[in-house]
């Protein structure tokens, strides 16, 4: 009679392959264990499907995450839909009805993919989570959703600043009313061919380079930039000094990629445009870079700098032929154009001295500057 061994002593699966599926089937109920840790609050955080909670709930895993801003959710996911018909597993959405609105108006929906990504399309943005391991999905879908861009229709004359935002750089528009200007009563003779050079080549689509504006304040830099502006079909952004230092930055890039054939009107750019020897500033080479570097072949960006300062203490790199569009200094008035432009607002006064529009206009004020008082031996007692 054979002696059969202790029951205890066999292995339950002495196939390897079984021990493997034996590992699977463990973890996949530690992780179901986990999952169900998860609990419904953290899913619908504020009332509204959470997608991070969820991906982690669903797949168990930690996601990645790749967004995309700026676009109509609602088309975006009508196209995603019609794209990845056959791939999609399942939609879960939130869909809101207004008190005078009879039909219901996509807010959210999370859309499941068999490729372990979970894609998220809101009012104005899509978020991919994914595991990492999906770049070609990611980067169709990007591509797929930026056709669907959000595109503000641009106001009859208006200025966009640039400023900072929760999610980046954005653009603020102001609407400001047309200026009319006569050029030959507030300007010097030279100054009309310099305008018609300047408008024609800012309304010229394509086109790069800088604009410089210099000279004493008060002598109608802004009154002729408003001028200018309010003739121009481009789009005008004004940016600030403060944010010029960020030129290269990859969130001011991605804004003029954004807003192609664009127009920059920097005011008070003294900091942005001093000569590098002088102060090592970086800002003078991300605005050449702009205006006639290998981006500027790309973006097609034109800049319009004012300043108070010298012409001498800029950098010389700005005045290269090519570059530079324009320059201009404006200076006071000489004795007969003051003088016309006097009589044009209702003054009696004689004019016998060059003075600056400023003062012109604002001649019936009372004068507030300080006057030298001369120390020493000329000093009258």
């Amino acid at each position: 009679m054979l002696s059969l061994p202790d029951a205890r002593s066999v292995p339950v699966y002495d196939n390897p392959l079984k021990h493997v599926h034996l590992q699977t089937y463990l973890k996949s109920m530690e992780n179901i264990s986990q999952q169900r840790t998860i609990g419904g609050s953290s899913i619908f955080g504020n009332g509204l499907l959470e997608s991070s909670p969820f991906y982690l709930y669903y797949f168990n895993a930690i996601p990645n995450v790749s967004f995309i801003y700026t676009i109509n959710g609602e088309k975006a996911l009508a196209a995603f839909k019609k794209a990845y018909e056959k791939d999609i597993i399942r939609i879960y959405s939130r869909e809101e009805v207004g008190d005078k609105e009879k039909e219901y108006k996509h807010d959210i929906a999370l859309v499941i993919m068999p490729n372990e990504c979970m894609v998220e399309f809101g009012d104005d943005y899509c978020e991919i989570l994914h595991n990492g391991n999906a770049a070609a999905f990611i980067a169709d879908v990007t591509t797929l959703v930026r056709k669907h861009r959000i595109r503000e229709k641009r106001k009859k004359f208006e200025i966009n600043l640039i400023s900072f935002g929760e999610r980046g750089l954005k653009l603020k528009a102001m609407e400001f009313k047309r200026t009319q200007l006569d050029l030959a009563l507030y300007y010097e003779d030279d100054f009309k061919t310099i305008d018609q050079m300047i408008y024609k080549r800012l309304n010229t689509n394509d086109d790069k380079g800088i604009v410089l504006l210099h000279g004493l304040p008060g002598t109608g830099k802004t009154t002729y930039l408003r001028y200018l502006i309010g003739r121009l079909k481009k789009r005008v952004m004004f940016l600030a000094p403060s944010v010029a230092a960020n030129l290269m930055q990859p969130d001011f890039i991605s804004l003029l990629i954004d807003n192609p054939n664009t127009i920059l009107v920097i005011e008070d750019a003294e900091n942005i445009i001093m000569d590098r020897k002088s102060t090592g500033n970086s800002s003078v080479s991300n605005l050449l870079n702009l205006s006639d570097g290998l981006l500027a072949d790309c973006m097609n960006v034109q800049i319009v700098c004012t300043f108070n300062s010298d012409l001498s203490q800029i950098d010389s790199a700005l005045l290269r032929k090519g570059r530079l569009i324009a320059k201009y200094e404006f200076g006071k008035l000489s004795v007969p154009k003051a003088q016309q432009l006097s009589g044009k607002q209702g003054f009696n006064t004689t004019i016998t001295q060059p003075m600056t529009i400023a003062e012109v206009m604002n001649q019936h004020e009372p004068s507030f500057e300080k006057k030298e008082i001369p120390i020493g031996f000329r000093a009258r007692f």
